[in-house]
């Protein structure tokens, strides 16, 4: 995502679900939903769209290549004259950074590029060569390069002359930059990496990113993946409405963004990708494998992200995808690889709690047979809160900064915002759970003896932040 709102204000909360904890049924999936379950399915749509929070959405389930769910709600208009179809298309954002990735390790595979070539060595022009020396793709593609966030200086430009940004405009940005931290030390989710890693593509390629894009995804997955740029006119392709008060005011595409973003899809088309993916239609199976293996920092601890995937659990089963948005969270995909089974969820609308996060974890706690009751969790008892109590610094633009760990009462922590403590329940193995975020969870990176090093942080299952604690940085 370009931007996730701070964590007190978090749009993951979910207030319908009041001391959501998920005890989970374990029905064996099949290749078909029955007529009850389409029902159900179709039934918290419809209420999600009558509380008027978003203007219209999209689902697809997917089982391996078969689809198993796929329906529109609401409108693609705030005039209700036009219902979202299946064939509706939308901005996938940040996805593209997980689409792009697969066709860098495709070029790998050609030996086109090599993902410890340096910057310096695939943009020679790079403003700051000092920076472009340590740098590698691997780097830029991990969210460990340490390059310093465009999207703030470069969007508020844009949004003030309308005028689409040249390549002259990013290098200026990053001549007068410097990195938030030596590359490979840390992690910090940043749009900059992926906007040069398109730049990358078309230089080595001599073509254009969405000729790549064609030749490695769109024509063996039979796909239609398109930029925005070319996206932008299409009869299906959805308008964009970011939600004030109760208002909807018109958010314009931005046709210029790709790399970083930029791609638009149906949501069954993107549904297909997953599978495909997984299967060695687009990269084999040891690039697959390097993508979706969290990468390790130089001082050993492991963040929670890929090459260009986000890894994570929902209810306690893996999962790896992305997700993309604005201000809030506006596209979702979410690959259950123990099941085969894939959700997509889009909305084209912006700043609203109803977003792809939350209606997908709607979805796939009714299709997946979770119920919610306030003790389902296997709580367990802390023995050692001290190892955990300290300050823990994170660098994302966003939601980075500073938050405390205290002890609170009867040996439970506190995560604290500022002055704004809230109540961790420890689940073991240094995992907890804070009921206000139903649906996240905070894992703990230890040392030998038990003394943690870091805090990552996972929003809807999905790994998005990696704090370390301040005496370990």
């Amino acid at each position: 995502m370009r931007k996730i709102a701070l964590k007190i204000f978090s749009v993951f909360l979910i207030t319908t679900l009041i001391g959501v904890v998920a005890c989970k049924s374990t029905p064996e999936d099949t290749n078909a939903v029955d007529n009850a379950s389409l029902a159900k399915l179709d039934s918290l749509g419809q209420s999600i769209i009558k509380k008027g929070e978003v203007v219209g959405f999209s689902v697809a389930i997917m089982k391996g290549t078969d689809t198993l769910y796929n329906r529109g709600f609401g409108y693609v208009d705030t005039a209700k004259i036009k219902s979202v179809s299946n064939t509706t298309r939308f901005k996938i954002a940040s996805i593209s950074k997980l689409i792009g990735s697969t066709l860098v390790m495709k070029l790998v595979e050609e030996e086109k590029l090599s993902l410890n070539q340096t910057l310096l060595e695939l943009l020679p022009d790079f403003p700051n060569s000092e920076q472009a020396k340590k740098i590698t793709l691997a780097h830029m593609i991990s969210h460990t390069s340490g390059l310093p966030e465009y999207a703030t200086a470069i969007d508020s430009m844009y949004v003030g002359t309308g005028k689409n940004p040249t390549k002259k405009d990013f290098y200026s940005f990053f001549a007068t930059n410097g990195l938030l931290f030596e590359p490979g030390t840390n992690y910090s989710y940043c749009n900059s990496g992926f906007l040069l890693m398109g730049m990358i593509v078309e230089r080595i390629t001599q073509r254009s990113l969405q000729q790549e894009f064609d030749r490695v995804i769109n024509e063996p997955g039979d796909m239609g993946l398109k930029l925005i740029a070319e996206a932008d006119s299409l009869p299906e392709m959805s308008p964009y409405w970011e939600k004030k008060g109760n208002s909807y005011i018109p958010y314009p595409h931005w046709p210029w963004i790709k790399g970083d973003g930029g791609l638009t899809a149906t949501s069954i088309m993107l549904a297909q990708f997953p599978k495909q993916w997984s299967l060695g239609i687009f990269i084999d199976s040891v690039s697959y494998q390097k993508m979706v293996t969290p990468r390790i920092l130089a001082d050993g601890i492991q963040t929670g992200y890929g090459l260009g995937v986000r890894n994570g659990e929902f209810f306690g089963e893996k999962i790896i995808g992305h997700t993309g948005g604005h201000k809030s969270t506006y596209a979702i995909m979410v690959y259950f690889p123990e099941r085969d089974l894939t959700f997509v969820v889009f909305t084209n609308t912006d700043s609203t709690p109803s977003n792809s996060r939350n209606i997908f974890a709607q979805f796939a706690a009714e299709y997946l047979g979770f119920s919610v009751t306030p003790d389902s969790f296997n709580k367990k008892i802390l023995k050692n809160p001290n190892n955990y109590t300290g300050n823990y610094i994170g660098f994302d633009s966003k939601i980075g900064g500073t938050i405390q760990i205290k002890k609170g009462e009867d040996q439970n922590l506190l995560y604290c915002i500022e002055d704004t403590c809230y109540p961790m329940t420890y689940l073991g193995n240094h995992k907890f759970w804070i009921a206000q975020w139903p649906y996240d969870y905070i894992t703990f990176e230890v040392d030998d003896t038990g003394k943690a090093l870091a805090i990552k942080e996972y929003f809807t299952g999905f790994y998005v932040m990696l704090r370390k604690r301040a005496n370990s940085i």
